[in-house]
Protein backbone atom coordinates (compact mmCIF):
# COMPACT_ATOMS: atom_id res chain seq x y z
CA UNK A 1 0.00 0.00 0.00
CA UNK A 2 1.42 3.42 -0.96
CA UNK A 3 1.67 6.30 1.51
CA UNK A 4 -1.23 8.06 -0.24
CA UNK A 5 -3.44 4.98 -0.07
CA UNK A 6 -2.52 4.53 3.59
CA UNK A 7 -3.57 8.12 4.37
CA UNK A 8 -6.78 7.74 2.38
CA UNK A 9 -7.64 4.57 4.29
CA UNK A 10 -7.14 6.50 7.54
CA UNK A 11 -9.42 9.30 6.39
CA UNK A 12 -12.16 6.83 5.41
CA UNK A 13 -12.14 5.48 8.98
CA UNK A 14 -12.98 8.88 10.51
CA UNK A 15 -16.37 9.19 12.18
CA UNK A 16 -18.60 11.06 9.67
CA UNK A 17 -20.95 12.31 12.40
CA UNK A 18 -18.18 13.95 14.42
CA UNK A 19 -16.21 15.14 11.38
CA UNK A 20 -19.02 17.55 10.55
CA UNK A 21 -17.50 20.95 11.52
CA UNK A 22 -20.43 22.09 13.67
CA UNK A 23 -20.83 18.78 15.49
CA UNK A 24 -17.05 18.65 15.99
CA UNK A 25 -17.17 22.10 17.63
CA UNK A 26 -20.08 21.12 19.87
CA UNK A 27 -18.47 17.88 21.06
CA UNK A 28 -15.06 19.55 21.50
CA UNK A 29 -16.61 22.35 23.57
CA UNK A 30 -18.45 19.88 25.80
CA UNK A 31 -15.35 17.70 26.12
CA UNK A 32 -13.22 20.67 27.22
CA UNK A 33 -15.68 22.61 29.36
CA UNK A 34 -18.24 20.09 30.60
CA UNK A 35 -22.04 20.29 30.56
CA UNK A 36 -23.58 23.53 29.32
CA UNK A 37 -27.06 24.84 28.68
CA UNK A 38 -28.20 25.14 25.10
CA UNK A 39 -28.10 28.92 25.49
CA UNK A 40 -24.48 28.80 26.67
CA UNK A 41 -23.55 26.60 23.69
CA UNK A 42 -25.41 28.86 21.29
CA UNK A 43 -23.65 31.98 22.58
CA UNK A 44 -20.19 30.41 22.81
CA UNK A 45 -20.26 28.78 19.38
CA UNK A 46 -22.34 31.51 17.68
CA UNK A 47 -24.67 29.02 16.04
CA UNK A 48 -28.23 29.79 15.10
CA UNK A 49 -30.80 28.03 17.27
CA UNK A 50 -31.78 25.89 14.29
CA UNK A 51 -28.20 24.80 13.62
CA UNK A 52 -27.61 23.99 17.26
CA UNK A 53 -30.86 22.09 17.64
CA UNK A 54 -30.46 19.97 14.51
CA UNK A 55 -26.84 19.09 15.29
CA UNK A 56 -27.64 18.24 18.90
CA UNK A 57 -30.47 15.98 17.72
CA UNK A 58 -27.99 14.13 15.47
CA UNK A 59 -25.45 13.79 18.30
CA UNK A 60 -28.16 12.66 20.71
CA UNK A 61 -29.50 10.15 18.20
CA UNK A 62 -26.02 8.60 17.97
CA UNK A 63 -25.71 8.52 21.77
CA UNK A 64 -22.87 11.06 21.94
CA UNK A 65 -24.70 13.69 24.02
CA UNK A 66 -27.48 13.75 26.55
CA UNK A 67 -30.07 16.51 26.87
CA UNK A 68 -31.76 17.02 30.20
CA UNK A 69 -34.38 19.54 31.31
CA UNK A 70 -33.45 21.30 34.53
CA UNK A 71 -35.22 23.96 36.52
CA UNK A 72 -33.29 27.03 37.59
CA UNK A 73 -34.21 30.29 39.29
CA UNK A 74 -34.40 31.78 35.79
CA UNK A 75 -36.78 29.08 34.56
CA UNK A 76 -36.40 25.76 32.76
CA UNK A 77 -33.20 25.12 30.81
CA UNK A 78 -31.88 22.28 28.66
CA UNK A 79 -28.51 21.01 29.82
CA UNK A 80 -26.28 19.28 27.28
CA UNK A 81 -23.56 16.88 28.36
CA UNK A 82 -21.27 14.50 26.56
CA UNK A 83 -21.91 10.81 27.25
CA UNK A 84 -19.28 8.19 27.97
CA UNK A 85 -19.81 6.89 24.44
CA UNK A 86 -19.30 10.45 23.15
CA UNK A 87 -16.05 10.81 25.11
CA UNK A 88 -14.71 7.52 23.76
CA UNK A 89 -15.68 8.29 20.17
CA UNK A 90 -14.28 11.84 20.37
CA UNK A 91 -10.96 10.60 21.78
CA UNK A 92 -10.82 7.89 19.11
CA UNK A 93 -11.40 10.50 16.40
CA UNK A 94 -8.75 12.86 17.79
CA UNK A 95 -6.24 10.01 17.98
CA UNK A 96 -6.98 8.98 14.38
CA UNK A 97 -6.54 12.58 13.22
CA UNK A 98 -3.25 12.76 15.12
CA UNK A 99 -2.09 9.50 13.46
CA UNK A 100 -2.95 10.85 10.00
CA UNK A 101 -1.01 14.05 10.68
CA UNK A 102 1.97 12.07 11.89
CA UNK A 103 1.94 9.96 8.72
CA UNK A 104 1.70 13.08 6.54
CA UNK A 105 4.60 14.76 8.33
CA UNK A 106 6.87 11.71 8.11
CA UNK A 107 6.25 10.95 4.43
Amino acid sequence: MSAGEDRLAGVKELNPDLMNPKRFLIITFLYLFGPKTMAELQRALRFTWGDLDSNLKRLKGRGYVELKKVFTLRGPRTMVSITEKGVKEYERLVNKLRDILTKVRTS
